[in-house]
Order: C-alpha cells, then structure tokens, then sequence
C-alpha cells in the first residue's frame, strides 16, 4: 500500500539537533561505502581467507542484497529520494514486515564485505559507526515522514517494527506486485559495483595479500620496499 503525503515537511527550527545531524549523514550517506571500500582495499592483511569466512561473507552479501532487491522492487523510485520530498509512504512487502528493508539489507551486504576483507577491527567498529549513522538518519527520516502524512504513518510506525522484522502475516490491503525489471534496473550499479569489490578482494587475499601488506606498512613509515 502507498499513501501520499499531504503536509509539508518539518522546518529546521522543528527539527533536534540529533535531528538536524540524521539529515546531514542522510546527504553524506554515500560517504561511508567509499570509505568503506578505501579501507577493505588498502588496510593490511595477511594472504589467504578460509572456506569458513569465504561462505560467511557470501551468505551475507547475497542475503543483503536479496533485501535491497525486495525493498526496491516493492517501493519503486521512492527509495531513490535524496531529500526530505518523499511523495509516498510505502507500507507493502518488506516494508510490512519492518520499516527500514533497504538499510537492513545496506548492513548485511556491507557487513559481509567486512568479514570478506579479513580487516578485522572492522567487525566491531563498522557495526558501531553504521548504527550511529543511521539512528540519526532514521530519527530524521521519521520525523519528516511523520509530519508528510500524519494519522498514515503514526498507524504504521506503531504497527511494524523499526529494526527487526516481525513474523506472521499482517492484515490489509494485498501488496502491489514485485517489480523485478525495476528492481534490477535500479540495483544493476550496486551489482556491478559489489562484484568488481568482490573481485578485487579475492585477488588481494589470494595473489597479493601479503605484498600488499608490506607495501602499505613501508609507505605509512616512509620507507622503501625490502
């Protein structure tokens, strides 16, 4: 089900300054998969993976990106929004089942190139930085959603988790059919991108890990390579 919005978005004097900090990672939020990516690629590590941590991070990378694609395919365009002029309000397919699909499915995907990248303080520190991010972004989104279409989205906030998705199935109108050409459509760069990722991380584990970790260590301490 959709809903279109029918009030203006919240004014900056309305919004908290956690608010006001949601709507500026909210701009900056394709920031941190560059730097995500800057730090898979270069940060040292050992050569090899193990077929343990190999299955794991494909688990996950599939398993997030199946979110996406359902997300996507489910809500079209709106999940393209890069401000706070949302024009519907999306209460059908994965989005009945949990309010925020597509960044669910942003931390598994990205979370599975973590463990991928054998850089182990990120298995702790990216979940930290990742959460931080987006309770801001979704304290600002659901303020902005709020204020658009009132009595809708109060009703839907209170119905369908934020985080982790409920089970069972849930009374209303039936759910639009899935769009798979839109869904691909829009997920063909993230595909790309994720595979191209892929591909370079398994060259660096399996062909240059550790040249590349001496390479990397020389450089940060200016010297030369042995």
């Amino acid at each position: 089900m959709q809903a279109r919005n029918t009030t203006r978005p919240p004014a900056r004097h309305e919004l908290t300054p956690w608010d006001r900090l949601g709507r500026s990672l909210f701009r900056a939020r394709g920031l941190t998969p560059i730097a995500l990516v800057l730090i898979v690629f270069l940060w040292p590590t050992g050569a090899g993976l193990g077929l343990a941590r190999l299955l794991v991070s494909i688990a996950l990378i599939v398993a997030g990106e199946g979110v996406r694609l359902g997300a996507v395919g489910t809500a079209g365009k709106c999940t393209r929004t890069r401000g706070d002029n949302v024009a519907e309000l999306v209460t059908s397919g994965p989005f009945a089942r949990v309010r925020n699909p597509l960044y669910i499915g942003n931390f598994l995907l990205s979370y599975g190139l973590v463990v991928l990248s054998r850089v182990d303080w990120l298995l702790w520190a990216f979940p930290i930085v990742f959460f931080f991010q987006y309770a801001a972004i979704v304290s600002w989104e659901e303020r902005v959603l709020s204020a658009r279409f009132g009595r809708d989205y109060e009703e839907y906030r209170r119905a369908v988790p934020r985080w982790i998705p409920r089970t069972g199935r849930r009374a209303g109108p039936e759910p639009p059919p899935f769009r798979s050409d839109v869904a691909w459509r829009s997920e063909r760069d993230t595909l790309r991108a994720i595979a191209i990722i892929v591909a370079v991380l398994l060259l660096k584990h399996l062909a240059f890990g550790a040249a590349l970790s001496r390479f990397v260590l020389a450089a940060a301490r200016g010297g030369g390579i042995q």
